[in-house]
């Protein structure tokens, strides 16, 4: 999250109206993450959080929010989108598509533990479970596709040593065989900070705008990168473990997904060393910004490639 889009007290009150609610009390721009703008709007009697689109159209958005609405009366613990007098939740503010949804209780931990990550492990399993009924599908827009394209428009910025590493492990992963590998729809960025907790147990996962269909392995991934480390970026053993325990409780790890875990763990440290070297390299001007830094996941990859199968 982050404040690109500035907005007014008579912005919110002009767009409020369009809302059956009663005046707000104050807001604030929430600087943690980077892709899009967000405030916590105070209300009298509830909270909300308010988020506006700075990458996408709103043509592009409605499975995100079809997709919390579905999970929310699954009662599975993540946003509820809010809809508007006419029954639409994304409406146009600032000439962008912006979306309010309901204010969960709870804070990320900053400690990482291995009760936490059992407890992560669980409700991911949860999610996955859940929405496999949800009737609508979506594209994975940060795939090896997406990679290989944002390289080649990163690569002038990077050493020659670096250029290397990219190029031999997109090769790698053209190779890898994904064949019989359950898929659904995944998070895609579950990290600490989307992850809210309350009284030591999970109170919701949040930030679904990378959600999509793809294997599920991938999605463990991208949570174990982040969840289950010290604070080199090497994995934790026992984080790990009580993190595939706690998954296992609610879906069993299938021969193939275990077998191409280390392979995933590679692919999600990738993506992510390219996601944040083209925001290090490509800043977007704001008033509240948060850039993090890309060689964390370069020597979380760098990790990977090296390390035994922890699935073995």
């Amino acid at each position: 999250m982050a404040v690109y889009t500035s907005i007014t007290s008579s912005d919110l009150s002009e767009w409020f109206k369009q809302f059956n609610f009663e005046d707000f009390v104050d807001f604030k721009g929430i600087s943690s993450g980077i892709t899009n703008s967000n405030y916590l709007i105070l209300m009298p009697h509830s909270n909300y959080i308010l988020t506006i689109f700075e990458h996408n159209n709103i043509e592009e958005l409605p499975f995100y929010v079809d997709l919390m609405s579905y999970l929310t009366k699954e009662n599975f613990l993540c946003p509820r989108p809010i809809e508007n007098n006419s029954g639409q939740a994304l409406c146009l503010l600032k000439d962008k598509p912006a979306l309010m949804v309901s204010f969960l209780e709870g804070k990320e931990i900053t400690i990482r533990e291995t009760k936490s990550c059992y407890s992560v492990g669980q409700y991911l399993a949860r999610l996955h479970l859940t929405a496999s009924n949800f009737p609508q599908s979506n594209e994975n827009t940060r795939g090896l596709s997406w990679i290989s394209d944002m390289y080649l428009n990163l690569k002038k910025y990077l050493s020659m040593e670096d250029q290397k590493v990219i190029e031999l492990e997109i090769s790698y992963h053209k190779e890898i065989d994904e064949t019989n590998l359950p898929e659904g729809i995944i998070h895609g960025d579950l990290f600490r900070d989307n992850v809210l907790f309350l009284n030591d147990k999970v109170s919701g996962f949040i930030d679904f705008y990378y959600a999509c269909n793809e294997k599920f392995i991938y999605d463990i991934a991208i949570a174990i990168n982040d969840w289950c480390i010290d604070h080199d970026g090497k994995i934790n053993t026992l984080m790990y473990l009580e993190f595939i325990k706690g998954y296992q409780s609610e879906r069993k790890l299938t021969d193939n997904e275990n077998e191409y875990l280390n392979s995933a763990l590679r692919l999600a440290a990738l993506r992510f060393w390219l996601s944040r070297l083209e925001d290090f390299y490509n800043a977007k001007e704001g008033e509240i910004t948060s850039i993090k830094n890309p060689n964390h996941f370069k020597h979380i990859l760098h990790d990977r490639q090296l390390m035994k199968n922890y699935a073995n």
